[in-house]
Protein backbone atom coordinates (compact mmCIF):
# COMPACT_ATOMS: atom_id res chain seq x y z
CA UNK A 1 0.00 0.00 0.00
CA UNK A 2 2.18 2.37 0.80
CA UNK A 3 4.64 1.89 -2.08
CA UNK A 4 0.99 2.52 -4.28
CA UNK A 5 0.78 6.04 -2.09
CA UNK A 6 4.34 7.08 -3.09
CA UNK A 7 3.57 5.96 -6.45
CA UNK A 8 0.66 8.31 -7.35
CA UNK A 9 2.66 11.06 -5.28
CA UNK A 10 4.95 11.22 -7.48
CA UNK A 11 3.21 10.88 -10.42
CA UNK A 12 1.11 13.79 -9.45
CA UNK A 13 4.09 16.17 -8.44
CA UNK A 14 5.78 15.17 -12.07
CA UNK A 15 3.00 15.93 -13.59
CA UNK A 16 2.10 19.11 -11.98
CA UNK A 17 5.60 20.33 -12.77
CA UNK A 18 4.96 19.88 -16.59
CA UNK A 19 1.11 20.09 -16.85
CA UNK A 20 1.35 23.47 -19.08
CA UNK A 21 4.53 22.39 -21.26
CA UNK A 22 2.39 18.79 -22.17
CA UNK A 23 -0.79 20.85 -22.90
CA UNK A 24 0.76 21.27 -26.34
CA UNK A 25 2.25 17.92 -27.11
CA UNK A 26 0.39 14.62 -27.98
CA UNK A 27 0.95 13.28 -23.92
CA UNK A 28 -1.82 13.79 -22.58
CA UNK A 29 -2.46 13.59 -18.67
CA UNK A 30 -4.78 10.48 -19.18
CA UNK A 31 -1.65 8.79 -20.91
CA UNK A 32 0.78 9.75 -18.29
CA UNK A 33 -0.77 8.68 -15.66
CA UNK A 34 -1.86 5.25 -16.82
CA UNK A 35 1.98 4.83 -18.31
CA UNK A 36 2.71 5.42 -14.47
CA UNK A 37 0.28 2.73 -13.46
CA UNK A 38 1.12 0.20 -16.08
CA UNK A 39 5.04 0.84 -15.27
CA UNK A 40 4.51 0.07 -11.85
CA UNK A 41 2.15 -2.63 -12.05
CA UNK A 42 3.31 -6.49 -10.77
CA UNK A 43 3.88 -7.32 -14.62
CA UNK A 44 6.67 -4.64 -14.82
CA UNK A 45 8.12 -3.10 -11.43
CA UNK A 46 6.22 -4.73 -9.15
CA UNK A 47 5.68 -1.17 -7.06
CA UNK A 48 1.72 -1.52 -7.18
CA UNK A 49 0.83 -5.38 -6.96
CA UNK A 50 -2.90 -6.84 -6.73
CA UNK A 51 -2.12 -7.31 -2.84
CA UNK A 52 -3.29 -3.93 -2.44
CA UNK A 53 -6.81 -4.09 -1.26
CA UNK A 54 -9.13 -4.78 -3.75
CA UNK A 55 -12.35 -3.18 -1.94
CA UNK A 56 -9.80 0.24 -1.13
CA UNK A 57 -9.20 0.17 -5.00
CA UNK A 58 -12.77 -0.15 -5.76
CA UNK A 59 -13.94 3.02 -2.99
CA UNK A 60 -11.64 5.39 -5.01
CA UNK A 61 -12.86 4.45 -8.31
CA UNK A 62 -16.49 4.50 -7.38
CA UNK A 63 -16.71 7.53 -5.43
CA UNK A 64 -14.40 9.16 -8.24
CA UNK A 65 -17.29 8.53 -10.42
CA UNK A 66 -19.70 9.38 -7.88
CA UNK A 67 -18.36 12.64 -7.87
CA UNK A 68 -17.59 12.97 -11.66
CA UNK A 69 -20.89 12.05 -12.49
CA UNK A 70 -22.59 14.63 -10.11
CA UNK A 71 -20.74 18.05 -11.30
CA UNK A 72 -20.34 16.48 -15.06
CA UNK A 73 -24.65 16.49 -14.69
CA UNK A 74 -24.28 19.72 -12.73
CA UNK A 75 -21.91 21.84 -15.45
CA UNK A 76 -24.16 20.31 -18.55
CA UNK A 77 -27.61 21.18 -17.01
CA UNK A 78 -30.73 20.91 -19.32
CA UNK A 79 -32.35 24.31 -20.16
CA UNK A 80 -29.78 26.59 -22.64
CA UNK A 81 -28.74 23.66 -25.14
CA UNK A 82 -32.07 22.24 -25.68
CA UNK A 83 -33.06 25.85 -27.62
CA UNK A 84 -29.83 27.21 -28.12
CA UNK A 85 -28.04 24.21 -29.79
CA UNK A 86 -29.49 20.99 -30.89
CA UNK A 87 -26.71 19.31 -31.77
CA UNK A 88 -26.48 17.72 -28.05
CA UNK A 89 -29.94 16.36 -28.61
CA UNK A 90 -29.26 14.52 -31.35
CA UNK A 91 -26.48 13.06 -30.09
CA UNK A 92 -27.63 11.73 -26.78
CA UNK A 93 -31.15 11.21 -28.04
CA UNK A 94 -30.54 9.27 -30.91
CA UNK A 95 -26.71 9.18 -31.45
CA UNK A 96 -26.98 7.20 -28.00
CA UNK A 97 -29.00 4.10 -28.24
CA UNK A 98 -27.92 3.53 -31.81
CA UNK A 99 -24.20 2.96 -30.28
CA UNK A 100 -25.41 0.49 -27.92
CA UNK A 101 -27.71 -1.20 -30.86
CA UNK A 102 -24.29 -1.06 -32.86
CA UNK A 103 -22.27 -2.32 -30.39
CA UNK A 104 -24.61 -5.12 -29.12
CA UNK A 105 -25.14 -6.23 -32.75
CA UNK A 106 -21.26 -6.86 -33.50
CA UNK A 107 -20.72 -8.15 -29.91
CA UNK A 108 -23.24 -10.91 -30.14
CA UNK A 109 -21.47 -11.66 -33.85
CA UNK A 110 -17.79 -11.36 -32.53
CA UNK A 111 -18.38 -13.31 -29.12
CA UNK A 112 -20.81 -16.22 -29.23
CA UNK A 113 -20.00 -17.36 -25.86
CA UNK A 114 -22.01 -14.05 -24.54
CA UNK A 115 -25.55 -14.37 -24.03
CA UNK A 116 -27.87 -11.80 -25.35
CA UNK A 117 -27.46 -9.90 -22.46
CA UNK A 118 -24.47 -10.13 -21.33
CA UNK A 119 -23.50 -8.33 -25.38
CA UNK A 120 -25.77 -6.05 -24.65
CA UNK A 121 -24.17 -5.25 -21.03
CA UNK A 122 -20.79 -4.80 -22.93
CA UNK A 123 -22.27 -2.60 -25.31
CA UNK A 124 -23.88 -0.01 -22.64
CA UNK A 125 -20.54 -0.10 -20.82
CA UNK A 126 -18.60 0.94 -23.43
CA UNK A 127 -21.22 3.40 -24.65
CA UNK A 128 -20.57 6.86 -23.09
CA UNK A 129 -17.99 8.73 -23.38
CA UNK A 130 -15.10 10.58 -21.27
CA UNK A 131 -13.58 13.73 -22.85
CA UNK A 132 -11.71 13.95 -19.88
CA UNK A 133 -9.27 11.55 -22.03
CA UNK A 134 -8.67 14.44 -24.97
CA UNK A 135 -9.94 18.04 -23.78
CA UNK A 136 -7.78 19.29 -26.55
CA UNK A 137 -10.75 18.49 -28.64
CA UNK A 138 -12.98 21.10 -26.85
CA UNK A 139 -10.59 23.21 -25.15
CA UNK A 140 -8.96 24.47 -28.67
CA UNK A 141 -10.92 27.46 -29.18
CA UNK A 142 -10.36 27.70 -32.58
CA UNK A 143 -12.73 24.57 -33.53
CA UNK A 144 -16.12 26.23 -33.12
CA UNK A 145 -17.99 26.58 -30.07
CA UNK A 146 -21.40 25.20 -31.59
CA UNK A 147 -19.42 21.46 -32.00
CA UNK A 148 -17.49 22.49 -28.66
CA UNK A 149 -20.03 22.90 -26.73
CA UNK A 150 -22.06 19.47 -28.43
CA UNK A 151 -19.30 17.36 -27.56
CA UNK A 152 -18.97 18.96 -23.90
CA UNK A 153 -22.68 18.31 -23.17
CA UNK A 154 -23.03 14.61 -24.87
CA UNK A 155 -19.07 13.85 -22.64
CA UNK A 156 -21.00 15.47 -19.24
CA UNK A 157 -24.48 13.46 -19.92
CA UNK A 158 -24.22 10.30 -21.32
CA UNK A 159 -22.46 8.45 -18.77
CA UNK A 160 -25.63 9.52 -16.79
CA UNK A 161 -27.34 7.88 -19.24
CA UNK A 162 -25.66 4.51 -19.72
CA UNK A 163 -26.23 3.55 -16.12
CA UNK A 164 -29.97 2.49 -16.21
CA UNK A 165 -29.12 0.70 -19.29
CA UNK A 166 -25.87 -0.95 -17.81
CA UNK A 167 -28.10 -1.80 -14.47
CA UNK A 168 -30.76 -3.46 -16.48
CA UNK A 169 -28.90 -5.74 -18.48
CA UNK A 170 -26.75 -6.41 -15.51
CA UNK A 171 -29.82 -7.74 -13.82
CA UNK A 172 -31.28 -9.38 -17.09
CA UNK A 173 -28.02 -10.97 -17.37
CA UNK A 174 -28.28 -12.52 -14.02
CA UNK A 175 -31.88 -13.63 -14.10
CA UNK A 176 -31.00 -15.47 -17.53
CA UNK A 177 -28.57 -17.32 -15.78
CA UNK A 178 -30.96 -18.32 -12.84
CA UNK A 179 -33.33 -19.00 -15.39
CA UNK A 180 -36.08 -18.85 -12.90
CA UNK A 181 -39.24 -16.65 -12.02
CA UNK A 182 -37.22 -15.14 -9.10
CA UNK A 183 -34.31 -14.02 -11.44
CA UNK A 184 -37.25 -12.29 -13.25
CA UNK A 185 -38.42 -10.95 -10.42
CA UNK A 186 -35.22 -9.47 -9.15
CA UNK A 187 -34.91 -7.51 -12.53
CA UNK A 188 -37.67 -5.64 -12.22
CA UNK A 189 -37.04 -5.02 -8.88
CA UNK A 190 -33.55 -3.70 -10.16
CA UNK A 191 -35.43 -1.52 -12.68
CA UNK A 192 -37.66 -0.08 -9.79
CA UNK A 193 -35.11 0.70 -7.50
CA UNK A 194 -32.25 1.53 -9.79
CA UNK A 195 -34.04 3.37 -12.08
CA UNK A 196 -37.18 5.34 -10.58
CA UNK A 197 -36.31 5.06 -6.58
CA UNK A 198 -32.79 6.12 -7.07
CA UNK A 199 -33.43 8.75 -9.22
CA UNK A 200 -36.42 10.00 -7.12
CA UNK A 201 -33.88 10.36 -4.20
CA UNK A 202 -31.35 11.95 -6.75
CA UNK A 203 -34.05 14.41 -7.65
CA UNK A 204 -35.21 15.48 -4.69
CA UNK A 205 -31.87 15.95 -3.13
CA UNK A 206 -30.31 17.76 -5.99
CA UNK A 207 -33.88 20.09 -5.80
CA UNK A 208 -33.65 20.86 -2.15
CA UNK A 209 -29.84 21.07 -1.54
CA UNK A 210 -29.94 23.64 -4.22
CA UNK A 211 -32.69 25.70 -2.95
CA UNK A 212 -31.56 25.35 0.56
CA UNK A 213 -27.76 26.37 -0.51
CA UNK A 214 -29.28 29.37 -2.48
CA UNK A 215 -31.15 30.57 0.08
CA UNK A 216 -28.12 30.74 2.34
CA UNK A 217 -25.78 32.02 -0.09
CA UNK A 218 -28.19 35.28 -0.83
CA UNK A 219 -28.05 36.15 2.88
CA UNK A 220 -24.22 36.04 3.18
CA UNK A 221 -24.31 33.17 5.72
CA UNK A 222 -22.59 30.91 3.59
CA UNK A 223 -19.04 30.87 1.80
CA UNK A 224 -17.98 29.79 -1.59
CA UNK A 225 -15.71 27.04 -0.24
CA UNK A 226 -18.42 25.49 2.38
CA UNK A 227 -20.96 25.75 -0.65
CA UNK A 228 -18.32 23.60 -2.42
CA UNK A 229 -18.01 21.23 0.50
CA UNK A 230 -21.72 21.05 0.85
CA UNK A 231 -21.90 20.10 -3.33
CA UNK A 232 -19.79 17.39 -2.67
CA UNK A 233 -21.49 16.26 0.68
CA UNK A 234 -24.60 16.03 -1.99
CA UNK A 235 -23.68 14.09 -4.31
CA UNK A 236 -21.98 11.61 -1.27
CA UNK A 237 -25.38 11.51 0.64
CA UNK A 238 -27.68 10.82 -2.79
CA UNK A 239 -25.01 7.57 -3.69
CA UNK A 240 -25.40 6.48 0.11
CA UNK A 241 -29.12 7.13 0.82
CA UNK A 242 -30.18 5.15 -2.59
CA UNK A 243 -27.42 2.07 -1.86
CA UNK A 244 -29.63 1.62 1.06
CA UNK A 245 -32.28 0.90 -0.93
CA UNK A 246 -29.74 -1.74 -3.02
CA UNK A 247 -30.70 0.92 -5.41
CA UNK A 248 -28.10 2.65 -8.08
CA UNK A 249 -26.19 5.49 -6.29
CA UNK A 250 -24.76 6.34 -9.53
CA UNK A 251 -28.10 7.43 -10.73
CA UNK A 252 -28.69 9.44 -7.61
CA UNK A 253 -25.71 11.22 -7.79
CA UNK A 254 -26.15 11.83 -11.62
CA UNK A 255 -29.71 13.09 -11.15
CA UNK A 256 -28.81 15.14 -8.23
CA UNK A 257 -26.19 16.72 -10.22
CA UNK A 258 -29.04 17.60 -13.17
CA UNK A 259 -31.56 19.36 -10.67
CA UNK A 260 -28.53 20.96 -8.77
CA UNK A 261 -27.70 22.53 -12.23
CA UNK A 262 -31.45 23.37 -12.89
CA UNK A 263 -31.98 25.41 -9.83
CA UNK A 264 -29.00 26.54 -8.66
CA UNK A 265 -26.70 27.07 -12.16
CA UNK A 266 -26.38 30.81 -11.72
CA UNK A 267 -26.17 30.91 -8.16
CA UNK A 268 -23.61 27.90 -6.85
CA UNK A 269 -21.25 28.09 -10.50
CA UNK A 270 -18.61 29.55 -8.90
CA UNK A 271 -18.56 26.98 -6.07
CA UNK A 272 -18.45 23.93 -9.18
CA UNK A 273 -14.91 24.61 -9.06
CA UNK A 274 -13.84 22.60 -5.99
CA UNK A 275 -15.80 19.44 -6.78
CA UNK A 276 -14.17 19.85 -10.23
CA UNK A 277 -11.00 19.75 -8.60
CA UNK A 278 -11.52 17.31 -6.43
CA UNK A 279 -12.85 14.46 -9.28
CA UNK A 280 -9.68 15.94 -11.08
CA UNK A 281 -7.73 14.89 -8.46
CA UNK A 282 -9.62 11.44 -8.40
CA UNK A 283 -9.54 10.36 -12.03
CA UNK A 284 -5.85 11.08 -11.89
CA UNK A 285 -5.83 8.44 -9.09
CA UNK A 286 -8.08 6.32 -10.85
CA UNK A 287 -6.43 6.30 -13.81
CA UNK A 288 -2.87 5.62 -12.51
CA UNK A 289 -4.65 2.49 -10.24
CA UNK A 290 -6.44 1.28 -13.61
CA UNK A 291 -3.20 1.52 -15.01
CA UNK A 292 -1.12 -1.24 -12.59
CA UNK A 293 -4.16 -3.25 -11.40
CA UNK A 294 -6.37 -3.27 -14.86
CA UNK A 295 -5.03 -2.77 -17.74
CA UNK A 296 -1.66 -4.44 -17.14
CA UNK A 297 -3.05 -7.70 -15.93
CA UNK A 298 -5.84 -7.89 -19.29
CA UNK A 299 -2.73 -7.50 -21.83
CA UNK A 300 -1.18 -10.85 -20.24
CA UNK A 301 -4.19 -12.33 -21.82
CA UNK A 302 -5.93 -10.72 -24.20
CA UNK A 303 -7.18 -12.23 -27.28
CA UNK A 304 -6.84 -10.79 -31.07
CA UNK A 305 -11.00 -10.67 -30.88
CA UNK A 306 -10.90 -8.53 -27.84
CA UNK A 307 -8.67 -5.72 -29.57
CA UNK A 308 -10.63 -6.06 -32.53
CA UNK A 309 -13.77 -5.27 -30.58
CA UNK A 310 -11.98 -2.22 -28.82
CA UNK A 311 -11.08 -1.03 -32.52
CA UNK A 312 -14.87 -1.40 -33.84
CA UNK A 313 -15.59 0.36 -30.63
CA UNK A 314 -13.68 3.47 -31.18
CA UNK A 315 -14.22 3.76 -34.92
CA UNK A 316 -17.33 1.71 -36.24
CA UNK A 317 -19.87 2.05 -33.59
CA UNK A 318 -19.24 5.33 -32.48
CA UNK A 319 -19.30 6.72 -35.69
CA UNK A 320 -21.82 5.11 -37.41
CA UNK A 321 -24.40 6.39 -35.03
CA UNK A 322 -23.02 9.68 -35.04
CA UNK A 323 -23.51 10.09 -38.93
CA UNK A 324 -26.80 9.04 -38.20
CA UNK A 325 -27.58 11.46 -35.77
CA UNK A 326 -26.26 14.42 -37.39
CA UNK A 327 -27.81 13.83 -40.75
CA UNK A 328 -29.92 16.67 -41.39
CA UNK A 329 -28.13 18.75 -39.16
CA UNK A 330 -26.09 20.39 -42.46
CA UNK A 331 -23.02 19.97 -40.48
CA UNK A 332 -20.10 19.56 -42.63
CA UNK A 333 -18.77 15.88 -43.28
CA UNK A 334 -15.41 16.98 -41.85
CA UNK A 335 -17.33 17.94 -38.58
CA UNK A 336 -19.51 15.06 -38.27
CA UNK A 337 -16.04 12.83 -38.60
CA UNK A 338 -14.27 14.93 -35.91
CA UNK A 339 -17.21 14.23 -33.66
CA UNK A 340 -17.40 11.31 -34.62
CA UNK A 341 -13.46 10.15 -34.19
CA UNK A 342 -13.50 11.66 -31.09
CA UNK A 343 -15.51 9.53 -28.36
CA UNK A 344 -12.66 8.48 -26.06
CA UNK A 345 -14.10 5.59 -23.20
CA UNK A 346 -12.95 6.51 -19.62
CA UNK A 347 -13.69 6.02 -16.11
CA UNK A 348 -17.33 5.13 -16.29
CA UNK A 349 -16.24 2.55 -18.52
CA UNK A 350 -13.86 1.29 -15.98
CA UNK A 351 -16.11 1.53 -13.21
CA UNK A 352 -18.94 -0.05 -15.05
CA UNK A 353 -16.65 -3.19 -15.43
CA UNK A 354 -15.44 -3.10 -12.36
CA UNK A 355 -18.95 -3.87 -11.05
CA UNK A 356 -19.63 -6.74 -13.61
CA UNK A 357 -16.24 -8.19 -11.84
CA UNK A 358 -18.09 -8.49 -8.63
CA UNK A 359 -21.66 -9.77 -10.15
CA UNK A 360 -20.79 -13.44 -10.51
CA UNK A 361 -21.49 -13.81 -14.32
CA UNK A 362 -19.81 -16.56 -15.72
CA UNK A 363 -18.29 -14.53 -18.61
CA UNK A 364 -17.47 -11.68 -16.00
CA UNK A 365 -13.45 -11.95 -17.14
CA UNK A 366 -14.56 -12.12 -20.81
CA UNK A 367 -16.39 -8.93 -20.73
CA UNK A 368 -13.98 -6.65 -18.18
CA UNK A 369 -11.46 -7.87 -20.58
CA UNK A 370 -12.59 -6.22 -23.37
CA UNK A 371 -13.69 -3.24 -21.74
CA UNK A 372 -10.14 -2.81 -20.23
CA UNK A 373 -8.44 -3.16 -23.80
CA UNK A 374 -10.58 -1.06 -24.50
CA UNK A 375 -10.54 1.70 -22.68
CA UNK A 376 -6.67 1.49 -22.94
CA UNK A 377 -6.60 1.53 -26.67
CA UNK A 378 -8.69 4.89 -26.13
CA UNK A 379 -5.87 6.28 -23.64
CA UNK A 380 -3.29 6.27 -26.29
CA UNK A 381 -5.02 6.41 -29.64
CA UNK A 382 -7.43 9.71 -28.78
CA UNK A 383 -4.79 10.91 -25.95
CA UNK A 384 -2.22 10.98 -29.10
CA UNK A 385 -4.95 12.36 -31.41
CA UNK A 386 -6.13 15.28 -29.51
CA UNK A 387 -4.09 17.86 -30.01
CA UNK A 388 -3.54 17.43 -33.77
CA UNK A 389 -7.39 16.97 -34.99
CA UNK A 390 -8.27 19.81 -32.70
CA UNK A 391 -5.42 22.13 -34.59
CA UNK A 392 -6.58 20.35 -38.12
CA UNK A 393 -10.19 20.82 -38.00
CA UNK A 394 -9.98 24.46 -36.62
CA UNK A 395 -7.51 25.14 -39.68
CA UNK A 396 -10.40 24.04 -41.76
CA UNK A 397 -12.74 25.48 -39.80
CA UNK A 398 -11.31 29.17 -40.30
CA UNK A 399 -10.89 28.72 -44.03
CA UNK A 400 -14.64 27.13 -44.56
CA UNK A 401 -16.14 30.04 -42.41
CA UNK A 402 -14.33 32.21 -44.20
CA UNK A 403 -15.54 31.50 -47.59
CA UNK A 404 -19.22 30.88 -46.70
CA UNK A 405 -19.17 32.38 -43.25
CA UNK A 406 -22.98 31.37 -43.29
CA UNK A 407 -21.91 27.65 -42.56
CA UNK A 408 -23.92 25.52 -39.96
CA UNK A 409 -20.93 25.21 -37.49
CA UNK A 410 -20.57 29.06 -37.24
CA UNK A 411 -23.82 29.33 -35.78
CA UNK A 412 -24.51 30.72 -32.12
CA UNK A 413 -24.04 28.33 -29.03
CA UNK A 414 -24.46 29.07 -25.33
CA UNK A 415 -21.42 31.26 -24.60
CA UNK A 416 -17.99 29.95 -23.30
CA UNK A 417 -18.75 30.54 -19.19
CA UNK A 418 -21.34 28.05 -19.59
CA UNK A 419 -19.50 25.41 -21.22
CA UNK A 420 -18.48 22.53 -18.25
CA UNK A 421 -15.16 21.83 -17.80
CA UNK A 422 -14.66 18.21 -17.81
CA UNK A 423 -12.41 17.34 -14.68
CA UNK A 424 -8.93 16.20 -15.61
CA UNK A 425 -5.84 17.37 -16.87
CA UNK A 426 -5.36 17.67 -20.24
Amino acid sequence: MESAVAVVAVTLMAYALVERRLRQTPISGALVFTAAGLLASDQVSGLITSSVGEHGVTAVLELTLVIVLFTDAMGAGLGPWATESPLPGRLLGIGFPLTIAVGWLLASVLFPDLDRWETALLAAILAPTDLALGLPVINNRRVPRLIRHALNVEGGLNDGLALPFVTIFLALALALEEENTVGNGHAVSVFLRALLASGAIGMALGAGGALTLRWSARRGWSSRLWQSLALLAMATLAYVLADLIDGSGFIAAWAAGLVTGLVGRESLAAAQQTPQDVAQLGVSVSLVLFGALLLAPTLAHATWTAFGYGLLSLTVIRMIPVAVSLGGSKVAPRTVAYVGWFGPRGLASIVFADLVATSGLPEQHQIVTVVMLTVGMSVVLHGLTAPWGARRYGRWYEAAAARHPGIREAAEAPPPDRLAVPPTGS
